[in-house]
């Protein structure tokens, strides 16, 4: 080999390593401030619809896979039942009112008989003091005197009589003359089932809770539903988050508040911009349905993975959405570490509040 030729291969090695070896020393200062995880995967806070009320579906307005906005009808039930029911709740509560107005009548009356009465025996004390003043000058006789003081007692006996019903009326209206009738607590007992049968019939369309898609849609015309029968279920994409499940022995320097990029195996070439939203107070295990039994039978350490989840800083592009369950890997910088351990960041934004 010619001294030529050599020096040309070592100038080909040089150039190779260069490059190989910037490549180490950035890889090493990546994994040296980064922890990075396969085992993560797209999730939401998925609604699931339910009845409210029974009722037979007259019509499903939305299908699989549709857009909804919030507040958006998915479902309407018959509402002829409830419309029967808020109608009869409407007459009670008319009938209270009337019953109001009719008790304030008697009230007013009651007031009536007893200035009626009051004049009366203001009238039998005059007629009295003239038969005593007569009885007594031997004018007029003493059965003049004795009826008019049978006539006065029996005038006290009808003021009484008409005070205590006055009294009677007052209790059966409830409330002062001049009250609001709606302040009556036969009104307020009627205006509360008015109020109930119309949200009743409020109930029997079905409106969105949140913006997403529909999924899971398990209903038909005609259908019967019950209270609690999950009807479909809505996907927020917008607001979707990463649960990443990283091993326990990568968790030391995760703090709440670190910058993550994620990278969809849907997507390769595009890196999405996150921050740790919070760490899970246990690992996986520690949920599941059959937690294991460590102090029991044969033991092998296992290396528990912790899930940590994941906020995306904007909502993902249109050309670039993320589905639930899709799977993603996950990088998270822990050069700083002046985070929250355990507490949620959304729970220490409201808490500064």
């Amino acid at each position: 080999m010619t001294r030529t030729r050599r020096t040309l291969l070592g100038l080909v090695a040089v150039a190779l390593a260069i490059p190989m070896l910037v490549w180490g020393v950035r890889l090493y200062r990546f994994h040296s401030t980064h922890v990075s995880t396969d085992n993560a995967y797209v999730r939401a806070d998925i609604a699931q619809v339910t009845a409210r009320i029974p009722g037979t579906v007259v019509a499903p307005i939305v299908h699989e896979h549709w857009q909804v906005a919030a507040g958006e009808p998915l479902v309407r039930l018959d509402p002829a039942e409830y419309e029967v029911r808020l109608r009869r709740a409407e007459a009670a509560l008319a009938r209270a009112l009337e019953g109001v107005r009719q008790q304030r009548a008697a009230v007013y009356s009651a007031q009536s008989q007893v200035r009626l009465a009051d004049a009366e025996l203001a009238q039998a004390h005059i007629d009295y003091g003239r038969a005593e003043q007569l009885a007594q000058s031997d004018v007029a006789p003493a059965e003049r005197r004795d009826r008019t003081r049978t006539a006065l007692r029996a005038a006290e006996a009808r003021l009484e009589a008409a005070r205590r019903e006055e009294e009677r009326a007052r209790a059966a209206l409830g409330i002062a003359l001049d009250a609001d009738p709606l302040e009556a607590s036969a009104v307020h007992e009627a205006l509360a089932a008015r109020d109930e049968a119309a949200l009743l019939l409020s109930y029997t369309e079905i409106q969105a809770p949140l913006t997403g898609v529909v999924a899971k849609r398990a209903i038909e015309v005609g259908q019967r539903v019950e209270p609690g029968q999950p009807l479909l279920w809505i996907v927020p994409l917008d607001k979707v988050y990463v649960e990443a499940n990283f091993k326990e022995t990568q968790l030391a320097h995760v703090r709440v508040g670190q910058p993550a990029t994620i990278v969809a195996d849907l997507y390769p070439d595009y890196v999405y911009q996150g921050h740790v939203e919070s760490l899970a107070p246990g690992s996986g295990a520690a949920f599941a349905l059959l937690p294991p039994e460590n102090a029991s039978g044969n033991w092998v350490k296992v290396v528990q993975r912790v899930p940590v989840r994941i906020a995306l800083d904007e909502p993902p592009p249109p050309n670039r959405p993320l589905r639930v369950s899709l799977s993603v890997t996950t990088s998270i910088d822990i050069r700083h570490e002046n985070g929250a351990l355990l507490t949620p960041l959304g729970q220490a934004r409201a808490g500064a509040r």
